[in-house]
């Protein structure tokens, strides 16, 4: 008896798990909008790593796009996303700058099957194995995210399974744009001087 039961449990929470996932083809060949460095439009070419993120959200949650990189990032762990998928140490063509064709990847954070999700994509400059890392080594680096509402479930059990989205039509928040990460001495330097503004304006 008490094998059956642990057997049925464990085979719902299979088909549960099944349901709970969703598939996208990272490939942004055929959307208008790609990785760029320093500045919209200046697609980049080189060695680069990449995170895809996903948020069960019906619309992106503020303080990730058109925030500063590093406060953008951070949003992507204080607000939900989960890390679905991370590729470091990949190169963009010169062929082909701004654009990344890196298959297809199933998220299995996703709570519903066939339906909308909230992609973030963090890219970095280099060869660091991750966005912290990419911080940490002063790599430039940036996030954006955006509504894809063709999520596809790739799960036998919610029956055939549909086609992932591409990026294609769902990209259209504008180019991730990798920007330099402050080093740590400048950021102390402009809390100090923060601090020492605040204190000469109380003497005041």
């Amino acid at each position: 008896m008490k094998k059956l039961v642990i057997t049925t449990l464990a085979t719902v929470g299979l088909a549960l798990g099944a349901f709970a996932q969703g598939s996208i083809i990272l490939d942004n060949s055929t959307a208008s909008y790609g990785i760029a460095n320093t500045t919209p439009g200046n697609y980049y070419t080189g060695t680069y790593g990449l995170e895809l993120w996903v948020d069960n959200a019906a619309a992106v949650p503020a303080g990730i796009n058109g925030a500063a990189n590093t406060a953008a990032y951070a949003a992507l762990t204080t607000t939900g996303f989960k890390l679905e998928a991370t590729y470091a140490g990949q190169t963009m063509n010169i062929s082909n700058p701004g654009v990344f064709q890196l298959g297809t990847v199933t998220m299995n954070d996703v709570t519903a099957h066939a339906s909308s999700a909230v992609i973030g994509l963090a890219a970095w400059t280099g060869s660091a194995a991750s966005g912290t890392a990419a911080m940490v080594a002063n790599a430039n680096i940036g996030v954006v995210a955006f509504l894809d509402s063709t999520i596809a479930d790739p799960s036998p059990l919610a029956g055939p399974p549909g086609t992932p989205s591409n990026l294609g039509t769902a990209w259209t928040t504008g180019d991730l744009v990798m920007m330099p990460v402050p080093e740590p001495t400048t950021m102390a330097l402009a809390g100090l001087g923060a601090a020492a503004l605040l204190i000469f304006r109380r003497r005041k």
